[in-house]
């Protein structure tokens, strides 16, 4: 059977620097006509940096939109359409934490909200992760706590659900089946 939805069309309800709120009228596979909301994004990446002593570098952050803090890694929205993952997540891990590594190694990626968002976050690892000598600079409404934590904890707290983040837990499990973390 063919699921391909045909947009029939589309109207723009809302749209700033990194996101655009988009109405399509569908046609679907079996005829019918229905409605979809589409969240268009700039994309995203984020870093999982990774100290030599096995620690892992994590912010603790209020979420708005959840009501509660949010343990995660480094992660940001690209600054222009095109923009290199790579070059986004290395601005990101060293603005939120402060530390900075010497590569950045593709480790996943993952579209955040499929139901209603395209938005993709590339994910890197990031090892020999070092503080820097400039202090984390973070964006005007950021507020941020840099959170270290042995490897192994990081992933305990994902097994417990105490850390939800889809990122941060694509990033760990990852990292955990790819190098030996102890």
């Amino acid at each position: 059977m063919n699921f391909k939805e045909t947009r029939l069309r589309r109207a723009s309800k809302y749209k700033n620097d990194f996101l655009e709120l988009i109405e399509d009228d569908v046609r679907l596979p079996d005829g019918r006509e229905a409605k979809r909301v589409v969240v268009k994004h700039v994309g995203a990446a984020s870093a999982l940096p990774v100290t030599d002593q096995g620690q892992v570098v994590l912010v603790r952050q209020h979420r708005y939109a959840i009501g509660r803090d949010s343990l995660e890694i480094p992660a940001g929205k690209k600054d222009f359409p095109g923009e290199h993952g790579m070059r986004c997540a290395h601005r990101e891990m060293v603005e939120e934490t402060g530390y900075d590594a010497p590569t950045l190694t593709p480790l996943s990626s993952i579209y955040s909200a499929i139901g209603f968002s395209d938005e993709r976050v590339e994910i890197f690892l990031a090892l020999h992760a070092t503080p820097t000598t400039t202090p984390q600079i973070g964006d005007d409404d950021e507020f941020v706590d840099v959170v270290l934590m042995p490897f192994a904890e990081a992933i305990k707290r994902v097994e417990n659900g105490e850390i939800q983040d889809a990122k941060t837990v694509v990033a760990l499990l990852a990292a955990a089946r790819q190098y030996p973390f102890d």
